[in-house]
């Protein structure tokens, strides 16, 4: 996203590089919360991390539980997906309280069982949302399509 692209927020059309000015963020900041899935609003609103301080960490990048949480929420977001029909044009979406938060997430799906199981949904017209998700095997998986 160049600098020049203009966003309309709040019925004021201005470009991207302004909104970042405005609300105190550095550009590539802006751009990278964009990238990222945020909404505009949060992506504005969210004040920068203060300098020095060490950004929180879970500590489990690359296990299968945060693959399963990224690739989740880039299934939910990500329009250039070949299969983006299947999530975006059909409104699934992540629920807000995962988006951002991988231990809220885990917390409510546990680890996977096995290296085998992968994440699925209960119902499939609904979103990834608490009561909805669970680690399932490739044979769950395709009874439950529909």
């Amino acid at each position: 996203m160049p600098k020049y692209i203009e966003v309309t927020h709040q019925g004021e059309r201005k470009c991207l590089a302004h909104w970042a000015k405005h609300a105190g963020v550095k550009y590539q900041t802006l751009l990278a919360r964009l990238r990222k899935g945020w909404s505009f609003q949060q992506a504005i609103s969210t004040p920068p991390q203060p300098m020095g301080v060490a950004s929180r960490t879970h500590g489990r990048s690359g296990t299968k539980e945060h693959v399963a949480w990224l690739a989740m929420k880039r299934r939910c977001s990500d329009h250039r997906r070949h299969n983006a029909h299947r999530y975006i044009g059909r409104g699934i979406t992540v629920c807000s309280e995962w988006q951002h938060d991988f231990e809220a997430f885990l917390s409510h799906v546990g680890p996977a069982p096995t290296a085998r199981h992968s994440l699925g949904r209960i119902d499939n017209n609904r979103g990834y949302e608490p009561g909805n998700v669970r680690w399932e095997t490739a044979t769950q998986q395709a009874r439950n399509r529909g």
